[in-house]
């Protein structure tokens, strides 16, 4: 298929597919008019690069991660899965307590300047990891 009816049946763009080809996510062959030629799995694989990017890797991670995926489309329990994901899901830790944190200088700063300042915005629930 097309780079045009790739991206037509996967959302992403033309040029993020020609990115992720040339990061080596994505293969195609290039017709005699130079044109590129993705093989149908492209859909698939253009649909789990997209969702570890949603889920905040970047393509260096998801670069270790494609090849995790079974047949079936699922990400399979490989020890770079484990490790990418739960450092992932550190680092998403660390700044959540450190945007915490923020928020609570910034309203304790706030008490400071405005005594009636009541801090009644809901506060995120807990990471619930240790």
């Amino acid at each position: 298929m097309l780079i045009s009816q790739l991206a037509g049946k996967t959302g992403a763009s033309p040029r993020a597919l020609r990115h992720y080809e040339s990061r080596g996510l994505l293969t195609s062959a290039r017709q005699s008019n130079r044109y590129r030629r993705f093989p149908e799995t492209a859909v698939e694989q253009v649909r789990r690069i997209r969702m570890l990017l949603d889920a905040g890797l970047n393509l260096d991670a998801v670069a270790e991660l494609l090849p995790c995926f079974a047949t079936d489309g699922i990400l399979g329990a490989c020890p770079t899965a484990q490790r990418r994901l739960s450092g992932q899901i550190r680092a998403l830790d660390e700044r959540i307590n450190g945007l915490t944190m923020t928020r609570q200088t910034l309203a304790t700063t706030l008490r400071q300047i405005d005594p009636t300042y009541a801090d009644n915005l809901p506060m995120p629930a807990a990471s619930g990891t240790a």
